[in-house]
């Protein structure tokens, strides 16, 4: 297996997004400094404020939005009195607990503080991508070091630090709401953390929204320090979901308190580790090594080559089979500060991009998280379809989303009641079962959100004077104009999605035997996608006017796949960049990539990768929106630097890994094309077990500026045309696969 360059910090990372950070899909740490002091943010993916003041019913429904968009736009249906009663409070007393709103967020790290009693002069850390541990060594104020290995664990919640702290203070704390924002939290009627001493243990107590609480335990021994973090929250079930915990039950059978089953649990995961530490770091190396063996990109550009790396490194870090979704900052939100836009499920391209590079790296299984929550809280997904809307047996998902699909940042605000996410939703659905074939999720999970995705649109489409089905009051998100949100009907991003779901909604019909009938005849008569002279619109009667950074009107060529190297994708490609890109945000640059690839343009789209990695990534690789390095490439404006130069997400990095691969293999209805994003100056290169739709298996060699082998290993039986070398030496061949077989090109 090709070696991996370490990723190396090398100057003090005074900020939080400057640091060394690890992870395993539950929780997660990243280290920072401040003065004397080592800072970890210890976060968990169970940190959630859950509560909601706002009304349990929307103010308006989907058809009085239609009947009187002037009051959609400017907020009528949305504004709540909890907003006025915020601002008005008393700023001493903070007010009683009743009169503050709360708004659903995902809520921020706590703290383990290594106090080394000295300045901390310089720094020098190294992150081992393909073993997870990490060596850091510190220069301090009277010239002595302090030297560090550190891991997280990749199969159990516990931080390991390997040291010498016999002269360093240890502390593990809860929030501290003197520190950036948090002072939010007291005034929604947040306790302090409470410290217990228990069999040489250090356990730190922070109660969280109504049933949660998270601790974070501390064994500190001769060599170093152990910590483990752990969670439990309550949504609606408050004490069932302690009692279920495994193995959290007392030998009489008795329910123990929550405090009880946290302590314990951390107590006896740290007592095991400490008996057999070697053992633990033996499976966590296992656990990587594992992941790593799946697939591979080696390309000759060593900033990409890395920052690919980095990004798969990531990718493990946060997305487990037996965790939660991925939100917007994953395990790593900040102990100083409220996470940026909630912290929360962004039902647009800002989660499902996430999962674009697991499918695409035969990682598939990382993406059942996903599935499986989502299809899980369907039942709340309903309801708030038939609140919206008033149509039974459908489904609508709120822009920002908190556990157990409520609205974040408020449940009926003007984003969560916008038309559309449930489709990017749906799309990544169909996307898991495509590249992974599997089955039983198909029955249990895909189908039925698929079929109350389709009723919802079923129900609020309009029949037209031209004989076809409309959607009505669309977006493509985020265009604006004229200060406002851009609402049409039927924005191409809406009807191809539509479609796209319809006839995969009928072909797992027939893989199930279910009746199909209902489906292809309003599949017939939707509205087809529209198409100009330059390319795809926004809407049938509104094409691109300005710089627009999501490209949702090209949903058809990504991540739909319906059209790829046709005039209409080019026409639609040059009319973007001629708007230009001063009002991109930094995730824009690797996602315009993968359509650069889709257009055969491979020197832009190696173009858009560097820029993002040269201009939007702090010192640690972490996304920043906004121009931070003050590269002259954005205009700077609040749409896309509307947070501090901290403020990070994942996607725009995670797109990166999905673009590379995108350049060396697409798919396109039966088209499938080898190497059509390659840049010209690539001499050499490969990628390995690269999976298109079909569940097909690619690995394709370069070799003097030529493809010199392709392999297929086939996910299902059908037949392909395989396009290799796009230009004048471009071969057709079109091939009938069997599921299980291998082909070479």
């Amino acid at each position: 297996m090709r070696k991996k360059k370490k990723l190396v910090i090398d100057r003090i990372p005074e900020r939080f997004n400057e640091g060394l950070f690890w992870g395993n899909g539950h929780m997660g740490a990243l280290l920072y400094t401040e003065g004397t002091e080592v800072r970890f943010c210890m976060d968990h993916v169970k940190l959630w404020e859950l509560r909601d003041s706002g009304r349990k019913e929307p103010k308006g429904k989907f058809q009085d939005f239609i009947k009187n968009p002037e009051l959609f736009h400017n907020g009528t249906y949305f504004r709540e009195d909890g907003e006025e009663i915020l601002e008005a409070a008393d700023p001493k007393t903070g007010g009683s607990q009743a009169s503050f709103p709360y708004y659903r967020t995902k809520l921020p790290g706590l703290s383990l503080i290594l106090d080394l009693g000295k300045e901390i002069r310089g720094f020098y850390g190294e992150l081992d991508l393909e073993e997870a541990v990490s060596q850091v060594s510190l220069v301090l104020e009277d010239g002595s070091r302090a030297e560090f290995r550190l891991y997280l664990d990749s199969n159990v919640n516990i931080f390991r630090i390997d040291a010498d702290l016999t002269e360093v203070e240890v502390r593990p704390e809860g929030w501290d709401f003197s520190r950036g924002n948090l002072s939010i939290l007291q005034k929604w009627g947040y306790t302090a953390w409470e410290a217990r001493r228990e069999k040489g243990l250090i356990h730190v107590l922070q109660p969280f929204s109504e049933n949660g609480l998270a601790v974070l335990s501390v064994r500190q021994d001769t060599n170093g320090v152990s910590v483990s973090l752990n969670a439990l929250w309550g949504l609606e079930q408050g004490e069932e979901l302690f009692s279920a915990e495994e193995g959290l039950l007392s030998p009489a059978g008795e329910t123990p308190s929550p405090a009880e089953c946290l302590v314990k649990k951390n107590q006896e995961l740290l007592n095991r580790f400490a008996g057999d530490k070697d053992f633990f770091l033996q499976r966590h190396k296992e656990s990587w090594a594992q992941f790593w063996t799946r697939s591979t990109i080696c390309v000759p550009n060593d900033r990409l080559q890395q920052a690919y790396d980095v990004e798969m490194y990531k990718i493990f870090a946060n997305e487990r089979a037996d965790s939660l979704p991925v939100t917007l900052q994953g395990i790593w939100n900040n102990d100083s500060r409220m996470p940026a836009w909630c912290g929360d499920w962004h039902n647009d391209l800002n989660v499902q991009a996430c999962y674009w590079p697991v499918y695409k790296t035969n990682h598939g299984e990382l993406g059942a998280a996903y599935i499986d929550y989502y299809a899980g809280i369907m039942s709340g997904l309903e309801e708030r379809a038939y609140q919206l809307y008033g149509i039974p047996d459908a489904i609508h998902c709120p822009v920002m989303m908190a556990p157990g699909g409520h609205g974040a940042g408020g449940e009926w605000c003007f984003w969560n009641s916008l038309l559309g996410p449930e489709l990017f939703v749906a799309t990544d659905f169909i996307w898991y079962y495509e590249y992974t074939q599997d089955h039983e999720r198909l029955v249990s999970a895909i189908y039925p959100f698929l079929e109350k995705t389709a009723h919802l649109y079923q129900g609020i489409a309009y029949m037209g004077g031209d004989g076809y089905f409309h959607i009505p009051f669309t977006n493509s998100p985020e265009i604006f104009k004229d200060g406002r949100m851009l609402i049409r009907d039927d924005a191409t991003f809406v009807i191809s999605a539509l479609h796209y779901l319809l006839e995969h909604l009928v072909q797992y019909a027939g893989l199930l035997e279910k009746d199909t009938s209902d489906f292809i005849a309003f599949e017939k008569k939707l509205v087809p996608v529209t198409q100009t002279q330059a390319g795809y619109p926004l809407f049938p009667s509104e094409e691109v006017f300005e710089s627009h950074r999501h490209f949702c009107h090209l949903y058809p060529i990504f991540p739909l796949g319906l059209d790829a190297h046709s005039e209409c994708a080019q026409h639609s490609l040059n009319t973007v960049i001629d708007q230009g890109f001063t009002e991109y945000a930094s995730w824009s640059f690797p996602y315009l990539a993968i359509f650069a690839s889709r257009c055969g343009r491979g020197n832009m789209a190696e173009t858009l990768l560097e820029i993002y990695c040269r201009v939007f990534r702090a010192r640690n690789t972490f996304c920043v929106n906004g121009d931070p390095n003050d590269c002259g490439i954005l205009r700077v404006a609040e749409t896309n630097a509307g947070e501090p130069s901290d403020v990070f997400t994942l996607e725009a990095g995670f797109i990166l890994p999905a673009a590379l691969s995108e350049m060396f293999v697409h798919r396109c209805g039966k088209d499938v094309y080898i190497a059509y994003g390659i840049p010209e100056e690539w001499k050499e290169g490969s990628c390995q077990n690269m999976v298109i739709e079909g569940g097909h298996f690619i690995s394709v060699e370069l070799e003097d500026y030529q493809i010199k082998t392709v392999r297929i290993e086939a996910g299902s039986s059908e037949t392909l045309r395989f396009h290799i070398g796009k230009g004048t030496g471009e071969e057709v061949k079109e091939l009938t696969i069997e599921k299980g077989t291998a082909y070479h090109l």
